[in-house]
């Protein structure tokens, strides 16, 4: 309930009423499980990012060279962001990342949060890159853990470009953008 709520919003739009109302509890229920709205949204955040982690583990299967991996993953992103438009009517951006900019702003333990899913996320193209570099399909002075940054600051800023002109296919273009992002090593 909640998590459809903050992707037709955002948390900050979502009050614990609205969570509640949706879920058919009163708030001392909600209160029970979740002390706070920053812990609603932290467990929000975990439940995207355990979803986000199933769709990457499917695209990274090394049943296709690494950066096919990554080309797979943007395919699938672009099919959940799809999935998201026909479900919300607008196009939301990406889930992750768009909740992750939120509860980063809440604490340090938020931050902490936040920073462990992006980590979890840049990992696997980390270790993409790494097994390109190693096959001779991207140039050897490039660092796996730095090009993984890039692409996942590609990716975000794609789906916002996406949310904004209500065009998940905007995406799309993250595939020739990586493999020039990776050529360009430096």
């Amino acid at each position: 309930m909640a998590r459809d709520l903050v992707h037709g919003a955002s948390l900050a739009e979502v009050s614990t009423e609205d969570v509640c109302r949706a879920a058919g509890v009163h708030k001392g229920s909600l209160y029970h499980f979740f002390p706070s709205k920053e812990a609603l949204g932290g467990a929000v955040l975990e439940h995207n990012w355990d979803m986000m982690r199933a769709v990457l583990d499917e695209a990274f299967a090394d049943d296709v060279p690494p950066l096919d991996r990554i080309d797979r993953f943007v395919t699938s992103f672009v099919r959940m962001l799809t999935l998201m438009r026909e479900r919300f009517g607008v196009t939301p951006g990406c889930p992750l990342g768009t909740l992750v900019s939120e509860v980063a702003g809440h604490g340090d333990e938020a931050r902490a949060q936040a920073g462990r899913v992006l980590n979890g996320w840049m990992g696997y193209f980390a270790t993409a890159i790494s097994e390109a570099k190693g096959r001779g399909d991207v140039p050897e002075d490039i660092d796996p853990s730095t090009a993984a940054t890039r692409v996942l600051a590609l990716m975000q800023g794609l789906a916002l470009l996406a949310k904004a002109h209500d065009d998940p296919d905007l995406v799309l273009l993250a595939r020739s953008d990586i493999r020039l992002l990776l050529r360009a090593s430096r």
